[in-house]
């Protein structure tokens, strides 16, 4: 029964999804946070200590927020697209295909509930990393920045392999407006704007590149010849064409930025390790490179275009 409803919640998930695409779907969110809590509850109870335990919780939290957020009246086609698509990614990556078994390890009441405390400080980092991306808020950020340095620092959080990566992603998204807003206010009607773009986006490449042959080339069972060569390459194309795809985003009505083009490409590299970890285990080997790239493009403006700093 467990099986069922966590499948049914996957669906739901994918529901929010595509809901911006119609009117409709503003319970969705509940919806999938019952059925997570519900799958995790039906559980055996030693299911809190595994990856799929320990996801439904955190989905069962993500989503009760974001609800509370869409009955606040905040963007209701951005949170729920945006959540579910992280839920999607974290049901489909951290829940076990055969369903959460029973094992001979015994835990005590303490370890459950430090268990399951984490989870549910999970769940609500990834809601308010999604709320800072639509509202970007200091005092948010900075508990954000405490809470994400704690559990780094204080939990398995490195070896948590694509939850790592989800979060990492959704601080890229998550931040991305505080440093635009740095930056934009200097930025003027400045000429060579493509050119700005297309270099900018080349070096970020290269870096993406370099820094993922470099990483890769440190996993045994690849190695630091041609199959590096061959996995930094793939996973650099990966990125790069969801950043391509992110540039065609202002077609869509994705316009109000200064330089919306380039916010695209940012967006579009921001999200890519979420959408490649569905793919292989080698996404954490991209985050660097994507850091790298993101701040190149953030403060390209200011180098590469002429005259587009603003007279103080």
């Amino acid at each position: 029964m467990a099986e069922t409803l966590a499948t049914l919640a996957l669906l739901s998930a994918l529901a929010m999804f595509i809901s911006p695409i119609f009117e409709k779907g503003k319970w969705l969110a509940s919806i999938t946070a019952v059925l997570s809590l519900a799958a995790f509850i039906l559980s055996p109870i030693e299911s809190i200590q595994q990856s799929g335990g320990s996801v439904l919780v955190m989905v069962a939290v993500m989503c009760a927020l974001i609800q509370y957020y869409i009955n606040k009246g905040l963007h209701k086609k951005y949170f729920n697209g945006f959540g579910g698509g992280i839920t999607f990614v974290l049901l489909l990556t951290m829940y076990p295909e055969g369903g959460i078994k029973e094992t001979i390890q015994t835990f005590t009441f303490a370890e459950h509930l430090l268990a399951g405390v984490e989870s549910i400080i999970l769940g609500i980092l990834l809601a308010q990393l999604l709320y800072n991306s639509n509202s970007f808020d200091e005092k948010n950020s900075l508990s954000i920045i405490v809470v994400f340095a704690i559990l780094l620092f204080g939990s398995d959080l490195l070896d948590s392999g694509d939850l790592l990566v989800v979060i990492v992603s959704m601080l890229f998204i998550g931040f991305l407006p505080f440093l635009e807003d740095k930056i934009s206010p200097k930025i003027g009607s400045g000429n060579g704007r493509a050119n700005a773009l297309a270099i900018s986006t080349l070096i970020g490449i290269i870096f993406i590149f370099a820094t993922t042959y470099a990483l890769v080339s440190n996993v045994n069972r690849i190695g630091d010849g041609h199959g590096a060569i061959a996995v930094a390459l793939w996973l650099t194309v990966a990125v790069t064409s969801l950043g391509l795809a992110g540039m065609l985003l202002p077609l869509l009505g994705f316009d109000a930025h200064p330089r919306p083009e380039a916010w695209g490409w940012r967006f579009g590299i921001s999200i890519s390790p979420m959408v490649i970890c569905l793919q292989t285990d080698l996404t954490s080997n991209i985050l660097l490179g994507i850091l790298l790239a993101l701040l190149i493009s953030i403060s390209s403006p200011l180098v590469l275009e002429k005259g587009s700093r603003k007279a103080s």
